[in-house]
Parts: C-alpha cells; structure tokens; sequence
C-alpha cells in the first residue's frame, strides 16, 4: 500500500486532473443534453468519457512504466526485495485510480441532474462497466509497451493516439462494440459478452503486470517457487486474454432486446404507451394525443392506441423516439393514421397512378406529423418521403382550417380512386 501511494502522487496524471475533469465533462454536458431524465441515456452519457480516458490513461501509463529505464535503474528495481510485479501492479493501479475517479465523477454528475426527471431507478451499471473495461484495457496496454519500449516520449503519443482511433474506428458499435452512443429503453446490456469484453481488458493489464521483458531476469529474495508461480500467473494471464479475444465474436451483440415492461400511458383518446424510463416525455406524447383527437372529424379512421417500440413483441411500426426528439413519433402516428385510408392495390396498377398514390400518402403523413407535433419539423431532423415539399407542408398547417380541409381531401380523393386495369 505504500509503494501504491508512492505511485499515486508520483503519477503525471495528478497535474492533469483539472483537464481530465474539464473533458470529463464537456464529453457529457457539451453536446445535446437530450439524455438527462432517462436513465439508460444518462448511462450511456456517463460511459461515453472512456472514449478519451481510455488513450489518456495509455499514454500516461506508457510514461510511468518507462519511469525506471529513463532514470537507469532498472537492476536495482530488478534486484529488489518485493517481487516485480508488485511494483508494476502499484503504477498501473495509479493511473487506473485517477482515471476512475473522473470517470465516476462525470457518472455521479450524470446521476444529479437526471434523478428530478428520471424517475424510480438509477444509472445502468452495465454501460459504466463497458466503459470501465475501455480504460483498464487502454492503461494496460500502454503500461505493456512503457516497459517493453526504449523511446520516452513517442512511445506515449503513439500509444495514446493508437487507442483513440482504435476505439474511434473499431470499439464502435458496428464493431466490437466497445462503445456506445445511445441507450434506448428498450435493449439492455448483456451479461455474457460484457464479462469477455471486461475481461479482454483485465488480461491485457495481467499481461502488462505479470508478463517479464525478454532478457529479464526475475531476482531478488522471490526464490524459485515465486518464479514459477509468476511465470504461472503469466500464462493465465495471456490465456485469458487470448480466450476473450476468441470469445467476443461468438458472445454475441454487448446488447439485446429487453423483455416488455408495463407501459407508462396516457389518460387519453387516444392512447400513448411509453416505457417507464421515458418518463420525461409523458406529458409531450399526452398533448400529442390531444392534437390527434382534434383532426377533422369524420376523415380519418385515428388508432386507439400507439406504442413506443419494444413494448409489443411483433410489432414493427410503433415508435421509436430519436435523441429525444417526438418529431419521429408524430410520423409514426401519421403514417399509421394514413394506413387506415390506403387500400390495397390491385395486382396491375398503372405505375403513374403508384407514384400519385405515394405522393399523397406522403403529403397527408407529413401534415398530419405536423400537426400532432404541434409545429414544423425541428431543424435537427432531415429527410422526409420522396418528393414531399416539407416547408410547404409546414406553412399549409398554419392556414385556416377550412383550406387545410380542401388540400386534404384532394389527397384522400387520390388515395381512394384506386381502379384496377
């Protein structure tokens, strides 16, 4: 425990720390704070800082573990009493500590301003671990070629920035899934492929700690039996690491779909279904459905009822709420809405009147999202069907009623003339 401390306030991070805090949180508050109020969100804000404590804490651990060869006393730490690796695991344990206490602060910070919103519940320990696994693996690598590497300070930039573009390029979701972006209430974190990933990164800092230098020599007062349960321990080590490296693509996806939940729903006709997490948007999709209850009457068919995604196993069309914008639920409910007023095709219809029928639909879809969503399509979001003017749409929801009646019936006409030929 002393050499520990020793380490500790001899580590280069202690004169890093306010910058480690500063990018703690502008990882976590700098970009849309959408997230706050939703645990499995607030979760995954939280994990998002090891993208850059990860290759922080490589190079630093890089710097530290060539401390000794830098300073020529290399056969002295070699000749010492305490087993080697007892001093390596101290510097590695260092570097790990500070990188945690700013990792755990920004989770902590994340907690404090989601809680008023959020709910019953807490952060998502699975997400903090994949991002506690991120900087284990990172320090134990750059601590492994601190020791192995003759070079004091290209060592620790290389290393640094090999772990950034490594996590930036394959940790992301795509890919190993060592990252993640967003936390929808309806997928969790699966227990078998976080224990491999976890435990890529624990075998890579066994390895740094335990494995010796080629040409090393292990002295000291170890004796033979401390050699060989060293050299033992190193196998492990190096067999744990290269199972898990075998096993990630075999446990599957680091997330999986969440059994259904009693759904939130709103007092209303009709009805809209969240999952308890997203709480936060209740009283939004209850106004929505006020909108929907105050279309025109007679003209459209209005389903009673409509689901966040996951909540009804099979059903492919509820909606899903996009980085906590409600402009893609109200699509959803249009299009269901004008689904009701589509009828089916005939086997030959001619390809003119297909494209009429598309335009239409696509039209009525997006006045319809207009005016559950209460206003025009937020300025983050893009895209819409194929050839719909969307600010034409937007300003046609301002007009008096009795012209949006008109232009919507011309649609509904279109939609309901479907001759066979």
């Amino acid at each position: 425990m002393r050499i520990y401390w020793m380490e500790i306030r001899r580590s280069p991070l202690r004169w890093w720390l306010p910058v480690l805090l500063a990018l703690d949180f502008a990882a976590i508050f700098g970009r849309s704070q959408w997230w706050i109020g939703v645990w499995p969100q607030a979760s995954v804000a939280a994990q998002l800082p090891s993208l850059y404590f990860g290759p922080a804490l490589a190079a630093s651990a890089t710097w530290t573990a060539g401390r000794a060869r830098r300073a020529g006393i290399t056969e002295q730490l070699g000749a010492s009493a305490r087993p080697a690796w007892q001093l390596e695991l101290a510097q590695l344990a260092a570097t790990l500590s500070y990188g945690t206490l700013v990792y755990l602060v920004g989770a902590v910070s994340a907690a404090v301003v989601s809680i008023s919103d959020a709910g019953s519940g807490f952060l998502w320990p699975g997400y903090l671990l994949l991002g506690f696994g991120v900087m284990v693996g990172c320090a134990g690598l750059g601590h492994l070629v601190g020791r192995w590497s003759a070079s004091p300070y290209a060592a620790s930039a290389v290393c640094g920035l090999g772990c950034f573009l490594f996590l930036a390029w394959i940790g992301k979701p795509s890919a190993l899934d060592l990252l993640m972006l967003s936390g929808d209430p309806f997928v969790k974190v699966a227990v078998s492929p976080l224990l491999v990933r976890l435990a890529l990164g624990c075998g890579l800092a066994a390895i740094a700690v335990l494995v010796a230098r080629p040409g090393a020599r292990l002295r000291g007062r170890v004796g033979w039996r401390a050699t060989a349960t060293r050299r033992f321990a190193s196998l492990g080590a190096v067999a744990v690491f290269v199972l898990a490296a075998v096993a990630v693509g075999p446990a599957g996806p680091i997330r999986i779909q969440r059994a259904a939940a009693e759904p939130l729903c709103s007092e209303t006709a009709p009805r809209v279904c969240l999952w308890p997490e997203d709480r936060k948007y209740l009283p939004e999709v209850t106004a929505m459905a006020g909108r929907m209850s105050k279309l025109p009457t007679g003209m459209f068919t209005v389903p009673g009822d409509y689901y966040e995604q996951g909540l009804r196993s099979g059903q492919v069309n509820d909606f899903y709420i996009l980085e906590g914008s409600l402009w893609d639920p109200a699509i959803s409910m249009g299009s269901a809405i004008v689904q009701h007023e589509v009828p089916p095709l005939c086997p030959k219809v001619d390809t003119k009147l297909v494209e009429q029928i598309g335009l239409a639909s696509g039209e009525l879809s997006m006045w319809l999202a207009v005016r559950i969503y209460g206003g025009g399509r937020p300025a983050s979001m893009h895209g819409g069907p194929p050839n719909v003017d969307m600010e034409a749409v937007a300003r046609l929801a301002t007009q008096p009623e009795e012209t949006q009646i008109a232009w919507v019936q011309q649609r509904l006409q279109t939609l309901h003339s479907v001759p066979c030929v």
